[in-house]
């Protein structure tokens, strides 16, 4: 039995989540979309037992996560997953207490056959075929979901087949899962998820002290890079969280006249009629 590389850490608000988040540095591996999930066993009553049970030992969801490393790194002839040991597990966990961080957010994970390569998978706790999919637990997954897609800076919406778009897992054709649930509406959590990333817009917008990014002056030409058929967001400020203004189609031609780091993440500043807007730069091609 090995334990597969994991993180392990467990966040209780969407604050600290996202200031996580927006520490990950991405290398030759950049998800495109989120698929999300549901975890089935341990069902949401079997999961309140761990730390809010009669246990002698309680199971915190950090230790929670300690535990699934190594399950998912057993063999299946020792009860680890099917076809294990696995190289890796979902990216991420949510409870109703936690924000948890299972696999490596910079690397592909493996969560859902035909999404591995292009998404970050997030096991939501509860068996939504037969748990209730309160409004409270719909209400924190999708804040959970929403850090995620501020983090990239991508949209739940439009949907298009293992390009963007939030992913169900049971949109897999690999699989018959009705993961994450058939309680669970995906119009119904879109629409939750685009409230919850304008909330932390909002409030991105009044909670930090600190000063912007500085923008260095440059002169550059460049190209959209993007994968076929998707779009690079174009936002007010160099932030992932800032509102987007416009989208901008692969191999778009782009004038930059300035840079600005926004903790590890570089952001290009391009031309446009009102003076300027803000681009990732990982998605562009310098000419």
């Amino acid at each position: 039995m090995t334990t597969i590389p994991f993180v392990g850490k467990c966040f209780p608000t969407a604050a600290e989540f996202l200031g996580y988040l927006d520490t990950i540095q991405f290398k030759a591996w950049t998800p495109r979309f989120v698929t999300m999930h549901h975890t089935g066993g341990p069902s949401l009553a079997t999961w309140r037992t761990y730390a809010h049970g009669n246990r002698k030992v309680p199971i915190t969801d950090a230790q929670w996560m300690k535990n699934l490393a190594s399950w998912y790194g057993t063999p299946e002839s020792n009860g680890g997953p099917k076809g294990g040991p696995w190289s890796a597990g979902p990216h991420f966990f949510f409870t109703p207490d936690n924000f948890c961080v299972l696999s490596l957010p910079e690397k592909r994970g493996v969560h859902a056959v035909s999404f591995n390569a292009n998404s970050w998978g997030v096991e939501c706790v509860g068996d939504f075929d037969s748990e209730a999919f309160t409004p409270d637990l719909a209400s924190r997954y999708a804040e959970g979901l929403a850090c995620l897609h501020v983090a990239l800076g991508i949209s739940p919406d439009p949907y298009v087949f293992n390009l963007r778009g939030l992913h169900f897992h049971r949109d897999d054709p690999k699989t018959t899962k009705t993961c994450p649930g058939r309680r669970v509406d995906k119009a119904a959590m879109i629409a939750l998820v685009k409230a919850k990333m304008a909330q932390l817009a909002g409030a991105a917008s009044h909670d930090d002290d600190d000063p912007p990014p500085a923008v260095v002056a440059i002169k550059r030409k460049g190209t959209v890079d993007v994968a076929a058929g998707d779009f690079l967001s174009v936002r007010d400020e160099p932030s992932a969280k800032s509102p987007e203004t416009r989208r901008l189609n692969r191999g778009a031609a782009i004038d930059i006249i300035g840079e600005a780091m926004n903790g590890t993440t570089r952001w290009y500043r391009i031309a446009s009629v009102d003076g300027g807007d803000f681009v990732s730069a990982r998605y562009v091609t310098l000419g």
